[in-house]
């Protein structure tokens, strides 16, 4: 690390949250729920040990540690942290600076950081300088589609702004009598779980475990920091979109449609996206997160005939741009406790499918 490099230290550690966390590093500007409690607990159900870090600025981070066996010592994340809260690039990278320092103390081998930040050399570059480097997202997606709602804006002339197909996609699908409500209940969840997997299969894009996305969804609408809207054609529901209480804001976590139904109700996803948006312009937000449409393996715009590329234009309909974020870092801590630990997963490997072939 350079000696010119700007640290901004971590003050003061607790490993359980106190009171006002959420409200500290959710609710602010570049706030996001995976900095939460709700987050923390669902994680440490998983195995992780959550540390709620205080910097001497007085801003906030949520790291949780992971024990590697069979090394010694523990992998460090900071998920979706350490949160902007308004503040600059650099003083963004410099906590980031600060947590690796804590980590190292604590014994941890390696540390992760992916805030949400909209891209910026800054930040690239006070990272790199103290030995960070760019890595896949730990998320699904890092850019982002933004959609700004200028102060005034009333739900009328927000409706008179998306593209004309859009609005009589979503008149038609009024007019079909789909309707669209807020849903909390076991069999919506389970529904749109269902709608959810069958979307991720045809876009060709990886969701992990069902059973534990289902908890996290459970904890989120549980506590108020989620709304699952879905759409119903008569009593059955034929797509969802869950939105996230962030930011100061709402930002779409996942969504996705019945294709069954598309060619009777094809407007289901435009009017899903429309409630969400018209809810935003009704609680007076500055804008609206649209979610992303990262292409596998690639992080940039989507092209055409690639799978995203129709999610990129059904968003982008709307008004919202593609805006561009900072990648994921990570860190190497301990750089022969990392190699021992890569040595020893791959020996590990080898084991197993000697193992399962029926090897001696």
């Amino acid at each position: 690390m350079s000696t010119r490099q700007r640290v901004i230290a971590v003050a003061n550690v607790e490993v359980e949250a106190p009171g006002d966390w959420d409200t500290s590093v959710v609710d602010v500007p570049g706030g996001d729920i995976h900095q939460s409690t709700l987050n923390a607990e669902h994680r440490a159900a998983q195995g992780w040990w959550p540390h709620y870090l205080t910097f001497e600025d007085g801003r906030r981070a949520l790291v949780l540690l992971r024990a590697q066996p069979p090394i010694p010592g523990s992998t460090a994340y900071a998920p979706r942290g350490p949160v902007a809260a308004g503040d600059p690039p650099d003083t963004v990278a410099a906590r980031a600076i600060g947590l690796a320092a804590w980590a190292r103390s604590v014994g941890s081998s390696i540390l992760a950081v992916d805030p949400i930040l909209r891209a910026d050399r800054t930040y690239d570059d006070a990272l790199a300088g103290a030995g960070f480097r760019e890595t896949e997202e730990l998320q699904a997606e890092r850019h982002r589609m933004i959609l700004d709602i200028p102060a005034g804006t009333t739900v009328d002339a927000m409706l008179a702004s998306v593209s004309k197909g859009t609005r009589q996609r979503i008149r038609a699908a009024e007019e079909a009598g789909l309707r669209v409500e807020a849903a909390s209940d076991e069999a919506a969840i389970d529904r749109f779980a269902e709608i959810y997997e069958t979307t991720a299969e045809r876009k060709r894009f990886w969701i992990g475990r069902t059973d534990a996305m289902l908890t996290w969804w459970r904890r989120l609408l549980a506590a108020d920091r989620g709304v699952l809207l879905v759409a119903r054609a008569d009593a059955r529901i034929v797509g969802g979109l869950l939105l996230i209480r962030q930011g100061g804001g709402l930002a779409t976590a996942v969504s996705g449609d019945d294709a069954s139904v598309r060619e009777r109700l094809p407007g289901t996803m435009h009017l899903l996206r429309w409630s969400a948006i018209r809810r935003a312009v009704e609680a007076g937000h500055p804008s609206i997160d649209l979610g992303g449409v990262d292409v596998p393996g690639a992080r940039r715009e989507p092209r055409p005939g690639e799978p995203t590329f129709g999610l990129f234009e059904h968003k982008r309909s709307f008004g919202a741009v593609f805006t561009e974020h900072a990648a994921a870092h990570e860190i190497v801590l301990r750089p022969w406790v990392h190699r021992s630990r890569a040595i020893a997963r791959a020996l590990a490997r080898v084991v197993r499918r000697r193992t399962v072939g029926g090897a001696p």
